[in-house]
């Protein structure tokens, strides 16, 4: 993720949590918005049959775009 925003935020954002308080508050999910998991992090680029689609890194060893549930997500946040 640190490479997908405008300016890297540094090394202590590999911690999937510090991205709770990156940017400001979205407010929930939305396209463009950052989902953040107690550790894991990714960004909504769409929803599809009300389904959130999240782009992330490290998804099965791979960067993919899928589906995901956001439930238990601790933080959406603009950058």
């Amino acid at each position: 993720m640190r490479g997908q925003v405008g300016s890297d935020p540094g090394p202590s954002f590999n911690l999937a949590r510090s991205w709770a308080h990156y940017g400001s508050n979205a407010g929930g999910p939305t396209v463009g918005a950052i989902v953040v998991w107690r550790h894991h992090v990714g960004k909504i680029v769409g929803q599809e049959n009300g389904q959130w689609i999240v782009q992330s890194g490290n998804d099965g060893h791979a960067v993919r775009t899928r589906p995901r549930s956001v439930a238990g997500a601790i933080a959406f946040r603009w950058s």
